[in-house]
This record gives C-alpha cells, sequence and structure tokens, in this order.
C-alpha cells in the first residue's frame, strides 16, 4: 500500500470511529422511561382515546412491556386483552402489536391456540400478565366453547395466584 492510501484509509477508519460514540448516544437517550412504559400500558387497559394518543407521538412504545412486579411483564396489548378492551386490542393490533397465546385467545384464534395446546399440553398451564390465565382471557372474550373445551383439559383457575414476587 503507497503512503497516499494508508494515509486516506486512515484517515476513513478514524472518522468512522469517532462517530461511533454519538452513534451510540443518540440511541441510549431515545429509549422509552419506565413511566412511560408505564402510561401507555395503563391507558390500553381502559382509555381508547389516551391508547391512540401515545401511539401517535410514540409509534415505538408499540411493543414496550411494563414490569409490575418480580416477572410480571405486561404490554399494552396483554393489558388491553385480560381487561377485555377489544377495541383497544383491534388498535394495537393493526399497528402491528405483537401476539402471543393469550391475546390470539382473547382475539378468538381458538383453533389455532388449540392447536399449540394439544402440540404443547405444558402451555395450558402457562400465564400471563398478573397470572391470568387462557381460561381467563377465553371468557373475558365469550369464547364459550374453547372455555369449556379448556375446562375439559384441565384447566379451572382464572389466575394463577402468588406466583409473582412482590
Amino acid at each position: 500500500m503507497n503512503r497516499k492510501n494508508f494515509i486516506l484509509n486512515s484517515a476513513l477508519v478514524t472518522g468512522s470511529l469517532l462517530m461511533l460514540p454519538s452513534f451510540k448516544s443518540e440511541t441510549t437517550s431515545s429509549l422509552f422511561k419506565a413511566e412511560e412504559i408505564d402510561e401507555f400500558v395503563g391507558a390500553a387497559h381502559s382509555s381508547l382515546e389516551n391508547t391512540k394518543k401515545i401511539i401517535e407521538a410514540k409509534p415505538l412504545i408499540l411493543n414496550c412491556t411494563s414490569q409490575m412486579a418480580k416477572g410480571d411483564f405486561e404490554t399494552a396489548l396483554g393489558g388491553a386483552s385480560h381487561m377485555g378492551r377489544k377495541d383497544i386490542a383491534d388498535l394495537l393490533v393493526l399497528h402491528g402489536a405483537r401476539l402471543d397465546i393469550f391475546n390470539l385467545t382473547f382475539l378468538g384464534f381458538t383453533d389455532f391456540v388449540k392447536a399449540l395446546l394439544i402440540k404443547y399440553p405444558n402451555l395450558l398451564n402457562s400465564y400471563g400478565p398478573h397470572g391470568y390465565t387462557l381460561l381467563h382471557h377465553a371468557k373475558v372474550g365469550k369464547h364459550t366453547s374453547f372455555v369449556n373445551w379448556l375446562k375439559k383439559q384441565g384447566l379451572e383457575k382464572d389466575i394463577f395466584d402468588d406466583i409473582f414476587e412482590w
């Protein structure tokens, strides 16, 4: 390599390295604060309007999770689902919120959830936010035949108490 190319390559590498710290600090400073996430998840439990406003102002907050207790994680979609708020759940899904087995149960994708439970029977005893079970989500979603099917599989509880450290 000749001297001219060496100096040019060195300048490019040094310049690139100098940019890294500023890129990292911009990324770090753009993270959401716990209070912002809690506000969003809280809004999704009961207020369609507030949920819309927050999504419009902060679209990347959509899939953030709040930790209510040690190990008790909840997304906005999780809150809307266990509270029976289909209007809010639909809004969140339309914006690209990630679905899980509890949301799918609440929203009525029971054939899909049933297939998962047949293949992975231990999922029957999974718990969602605050310990709410699939049975609870099927009830608030008003999916009576799936409620009966879950009970026939042995799921009797709406919530598993005392699983999280407060």
